[in-house]
């Protein structure tokens, strides 16, 4: 089994997805033989609490893991699951969020991170592959699982000349990751500085974001070829997802881990049974936090008196086979970053309401609604157009962050050292 996590991709830059920029042709590929979730939530806006929720099932506000804290040690990964049933667990990550510093290798027989290695932002994405290629041909007779988590889509979008040249668009200007607007604008909070971004500016930025995508479509997209051509990888079910998206100026923002627009909490969900999905699509909305109890009910290792659930997700299987699949409580992702943000949103089909507590912008306790069936990419708040509407959401949004906070977990914060600190600013992250 493969969980491959590519960090910060939109599914909005996806072929699969209806773009049309050439930046997939080998996901799209695997998607055409894969099942294709066409409305996936991402659980929280960064890294820490979204992937924490994909391996536990369970939302950022009962687990604690907003901001350099480790993972409560009585939480239970899919990864120690697995190794109940008899499962070799593997870990390969690129990003310190997503690491032993904090606790995420938990359950894992193995956890590959290059945690001595400062002078740079992360490992690129080939090197990840070949390290779990080489933990995967360490075979033991036990069946793998296999989480890797690749970080080239994620800024600074590292890649070979080659790959950004092939994306360079005309009239594009030098507009590279954390630039000084960048900084000013999501740092200083200058937001009078979004009026020198210009569409040249923008071109750069998303032809860098691109060849991103690009590359590891084309790294990733070899390694799932020739793992498919070995008898393991014939009797497994692969995983392609996201941990969250990334804003290219969409709202008037950069990066992630600021705000829980659509570009940010919507990710791709791909699932390639051993038998092949042939490219069914579901337009049902799901979230991250189901997939431990999809994977969980593939293996026939969820007890029948969970009745397909586990922590706040649910098994997908039904929807796949299906038979019945009713969510009873709304969907919801939640941003806790201290001084960087906070915000909560609740989806009840098609409907999008994002409570802001505070962001970087200097906004403070505002409501946003929107319809997704028609303005996916939120652009026009509907608030103040359906006031009962909006109060019956809003209620409902109140009552189940209070729910789940009845539950929540008091997670510990780790001391970063000085080079910690720094590789974290490299990334774009700053202590809240």
């Amino acid at each position: 089994m493969l969980l491959i996590v590519i960090d910060t991709l939109r599914r909005d830059r996806l072929g699969c997805y209806g773009y049309g920029g050439g930046t997939s042709p080998r996901l799209d590929a695997f998607a055409a033989d894969a099942l294709l979730f066409e409305r996936c939530l991402a659980p929280s806006g960064w890294t820490e609490p979204s992937t924490a929720s994909l391996l536990t099932g369970l939302y950022p506000t009962r687990h604690g893991c907003h901001e350099y804290a480790v993972l409560p040690a009585e939480l239970l990964l899919v990864s120690e699951r697995l190794q109940t049933v008899g499962y070799r667990t593997i870990g390969v990550s690129g990003n310190p969020n997503a690491s032993p510093l904090f606790g995420f290798d938990q359950g894992f027989d193995a956890f590959w991170f290059d945690q001595n290695d400062k002078a740079r932002e992360y490992p690129d994405v080939s090197e990840l592959v070949a390290h779990a290629e080489a933990l995967l041909a360490q075979d033991d007779g036990r069946p793998t699982f296999l989480y890797l988590h690749l970080m080239n889509v994620h800024g600074p979008y590292l890649t070979p000349d080659a790959w950004r040249d092939r994306f360079r668009r005309p009239g594009a200007r030098n507009f590279p990751f954390q630039n000084e607007v960048w900084k000013d604008v999501m740092r200083m909070g200058k937001v009078e500085r979004r009026a020198e971004v210009t569409p040249a500016d923008i071109a750069d930025l998303e032809a860098r974001y691109d060849a991103a995508v690009a590359y590891t479509d084309e790294i990733v997209g070899r390694f799932l070829e020739r793992r498919r051509a070995t008898a393991a990888g014939r009797d497994e079910l692969v995983v392609v997802t996201a941990d969250h998206g990334e804003e290219l100026f969409d709202h008037g923002g950069f990066g992630h881990g600021f705000t829980l627009h659509a570009e940010i909490v919507d990710v791709p969900l791909l699932i390639r049974p051993p038998e092949g999905g042939a490219g069914r699509r579901f337009d049902t909305p799901v979230s991250l936090v189901d997939l431990p109890a999809t994977l969980l009910e593939h293996l026939g290792a969820l007890p029948p008196e969970a009745q397909g659930r586990l922590g706040d997700g649910m098994s997908l299987w039904p929807l796949i086979d299906g038979r019945e699949f009713e969510r009873d409580l709304p969907l919801v992702s939640h941003l806790e970053r201290g001084k960087q943000g906070s915000a909560f949103l609740l989806q009840s089909w098609p409907l999008r309401l994002i409570e802001t507590g505070h962001d970087y912008s200097g906004r403070s306790s505002v409501a946003e609604l929107f319809d997704q069936a028609t303005d996916a990419m939120e652009r026009f708040d509907l608030l103040a157009r359906d006031p009962e509407r909006s109060a019956r959401l809003r209620a409902l949004l109140l009552a189940r962050r209070g729910a789940l906070e009845a539950q929540g977990l008091a997670a510990q914060r780790v001391p970063l050292s000085d080079d910690q600190r720094r590789q974290m600013a490299a990334l774009g992250y700053g202590d809240g």
